[in-house]
């Protein structure tokens, strides 16, 4: 049952406009959202009330902006309209710059998530000689410093090359707001400060006294302190912080596939930073739904219907060619004329992605072949499951909340899948080439893949029988292993993998463009047979192929060739400073 976390009103929400220097005439006059110590702020309950409040801001969707970062990468298609898409996007097409809605949010919500906590912090100091709950006022410092530590991370990852403005304190004064870029390096190692007291003193999984699954655990600042090493190449710094969460922390992959990426499954052994969504605490009365002050998302709409992110083509093919396991029983499903047959997709697959080839899965309570919105000239080929209620409802508009655009489904941040890989990779650039395989098989024996490596003697898996080296091991992460593990999932994840492997491997975002570009795809139609017995056949070539079929097809060759023409590195591989920011902050320019 989904744990309730925010339980009162929060009294200290703040307009967005304060966390950007957009008005001068404004940044003159007292704020009057903050509520002054006299009245607030003078004890570990109301300092909590301020810590729910930092916790609500993950509900905008602009923190991890994941429908655009979609776009923005090399998975997702723009919804309806094949060859040409219906809608245009800039993310997709890379026409996106600092008025971008989008990134002003994201700059905006990011900043105000930092202000909540700094209040938070700074209440907490005031407070700290005259509480008598230490560990209640350590647990809630560390709290507000990891939310702190981690929005400035994401601002850090994503704008400007990772010059940003640092915010320390809550800004009272025109000069306080109108504060200057910090260099990189600067902020980075403010980042990791927070995250280091947080990793510190937070609680680990499980050890909330009060039970709360939903507070953020030890487990996740050291996942944030790894990855920060990750991305600037320091492996054996990000190594120790990987191997903690892997090993010491509780967490377990999770092999009941009913708990992968479903309602079921919130909070589930694997899950190690998760945004806690409940219609139970929510005003569905707002009309503000798509900013998350509803307490809900609409990430679910965004996923399933004719405007969004849909699966794109290659991936559709990448996810239903992985290779079973034949020695994996759960790889075969009893056929009523020929008994045992093996699947026709994988169990990866299956969890993450509905796909016409699907027969011996449910999507929206339908065999997923039956799914009316397959189409190679119209919706596409492929469906995300992650963010969908495809589990509890036959459309999206059955939710219990009474609308399709009020999804109380979690959004999963980091888990410990993401975790292992990032391991592995770190393995491979240290030279540890088996202890990355053996991380990688972790994964694949969950989903019944083909493990990777020599048969040796272990006769109840089947391998590939590849002598990897780093290289080849390297390529295998970067083109299979990462993508359709870790697809759509978390704060940026496939766009920073970019990032760090131009730096690592001389593989950029520019170079998958052009390789997408080049990829030639085959839709053609698709026979199954149905629940009740009877053979069907969907027309229109949902299904996808990797060679030239000799009947009736289309070509799926176009997805990616606006994108590689419009793509800049120079300017795109970060999001610019905002034109609001830039023009009213006197001291950016």
């Amino acid at each position: 049952m989904k744990h309730i976390l925010l339980k009162s009103i929060m009294l200290i929400f703040a307009m967005s406009s304060l966390f950007s220097c957009s008005d001068n005439e404004f940044l003159q006059e007292q704020n009057p959202n903050i509520i002054g110590v006299d009245r607030f702020w003078r004890n570990l309950t109301e300092t909590n009330s301020g810590l729910n409040a930092v916790y609500q801001t993950l509900h905008h969707p602009a923190v991890l902006n994941i429908i655009a970062e979609t776009l923005r990468s090399d998975m997702g298609y723009p919804g309806y309209g094949r060859p040409v898409p219906q809608n245009t996007e800039d993310f997709y097409l890379h026409t996106y710059n600092g008025g971008t809605n989008e990134i002003i949010d994201k700059w905006q919500t990011c900043y105000q998530g930092i202000f909540r906590a700094n209040q938070v912090i700074e209440a907490l100091d005031n407070i700290k000689e005259t509480t008598d709950d230490e560990k209640e006022w350590a647990s809630q410092m560390a709290q507000a410093r990891f939310f702190r530590g981690l929005f400035h991370y994401y601002l850090y990852t994503t704008f400007n090359e990772g010059s940003i403005i640092i915010r320390d304190f809550v800004p009272i004064t025109n000069e306080d707001y109108a504060k200057a870029l910090s260099p990189a390096e600067d902020v980075i190692a403010f980042v990791r400060q927070d995250l280091e007291y947080a990793y510190a003193n937070l609680y680990k999984k499980g050890e909330y006294p009060d039970g709360d699954v939903s507070r953020v655990t030890s487990g996740a600042a050291a996942t944030i302190l790894g990855h920060s090493y990750l991305q600037d190449l320091e492996y054996a710094k990000a190594i120790p912080y990987f191997d903690d969460v892997i090993n010491n922390h509780g967490y377990e992959l999770e092999y009941d596939l009913d708990k992968m990426f479903t309602n079921a499954g919130e909070f589930n052994g694997e899950s190690i930073f998760e945004i806690n969504f409940s219609a139970a605490d929510a005003d569905l009365t707002n009309e503000s739904r798509w900013t998350g002050e509803t307490g809900t998302n609409w990430l679910n709409q965004q996923t399933s219907n004719t405007r969004g992110a849909v699966g794109p083509a290659w991936i559709a093919y990448a996810y239903k060619t992985e290779p079973m396991d034949p020695l994996d029983n759960r790889n075969y499903y009893n056929d009523p004329d020929n008994g045992l047959t093996l699947r026709n997709v994988p169990l990866r697959a299956s969890s993450m992605i509905a796909l016409v080839d699907d027969t011996q899965t449910t999507y929206y309570e339908v065999q997923t072949s039956a799914y009316g919105r397959f189409h190679g000239t119209a919706w596409g080929f492929a469906w995300w499951k992650k963010y969908t209620n495809h589990d509890i409802v036959s459309t999206e508009g059955q939710l219990p909340t009474g609308s399709a655009t009020l999804s109380e489904k979690n959004v999963v941040v980091n888990r410990l899948a993401e975790v292992i890989l990032m391991q592995a990779e770190c393995k491979i650039k240290t030279g540890d080439v088996d202890g990355a395989i053996e991380l990688i098989n972790d994964i694949r024996k969950r989903w019944g893949l083909v493990l990777l490596g020599a048969q040796g003697a272990d006769t109840n898996r089947t391998y590939d029988d590849v002598v990897y080296d780093e290289d080849s091991l390297m390529r295998h992460l970067m083109y299979i292993e990462k993508p359709l593990e870790t697809s759509i999932e978390g704060h940026v994840i496939r766009w920073l993998d970019f990032l760090r492997w131009e730096k690592s491997d001389g593989y950029s975002f520019k170079d998958r463009l052009a390789e997408l570009s080049q990829v030639v795809l085959y839709g053609v139609n698709f026979t199954y047979v149905n629940d009740e017995g009877n053979t069907r056949t969907r027309f229109n070539f949902p299904s996808l192929e990797g060679q030239q079929p000799s009947g009736a097809h289309i070509v799926v060759d176009y997805e990616y060739d606006t994108s590689v023409l419009n793509f800049n590195e120079s300017t795109q591989k970060y999001y610019p400073i905002p034109f609001a920011e830039a023009n009213a902050n006197p001291n950016i320019n």
